[in-house]
């Protein structure tokens, strides 16, 4: 026991342990994790986040630049990894005539899983405020009630 301890301890402080593997981990998330700790980056988002884990505090406009992708591509990953609880917004700069929002990784499960839960729930706010009064012709009047109770 006290072996596996100092083996995993020194695992750790290398670099080498591989801290992700968790059961409540998402099939999607420890693919992509995978994906980086093998080198192997296949999808754009492992090139993303590999990116944003090797330099913390990357802006949306860097990421373009350095890993030569269009706005376009870029923002959709960010906003696929933002949905994961994988990276976080850490603040912003001024850049011009627009504010540059800061990206890192989180390392730490249960963090990613709060991240995760709170953007689905920002989401879903941001969903029902729009669709109620967006598409209030087509929802059940008793269904509209009920989803106005839930805000």
């Amino acid at each position: 026991m006290m072996q596996e301890n100092t083996m995993y301890l020194t695992q750790l402080l290398v670099g080498k342990s591989n801290r992700y593997k968790n059961e409540n981990m998402t099939p999607r998330v420890k693919a992509l994790l995978d994906q980086i700790s093998s080198g192997k980056l296949q999808t754009d988002m492992a090139r993303v986040l590999h990116h944003i884990k090797n330099k913390p505090y990357t802006t949306l406009t860097e990421l373009e630049r350095k890993l030569n992708m269009k706005h376009q591509t870029a923002s959709a990953r960010v906003s696929d990894l933002l949905d994961l609880g994988l990276i976080e917004e850490q603040g912003t700069k001024k850049s011009h005539h627009s504010f540059q929002t800061y990206f890192k990784f989180q390392p730490s499960i249960s963090k990613q899983e709060y991240n995760a839960r709170k953007r689905k729930k920002t989401k879903y706010q941001h969903w029902l405020k729009k669709g109620l009064s967006q598409f209030e012709e087509f929802i059940n009047p008793s269904l509209k009630h009920e989803l106005s109770q839930t805000k």
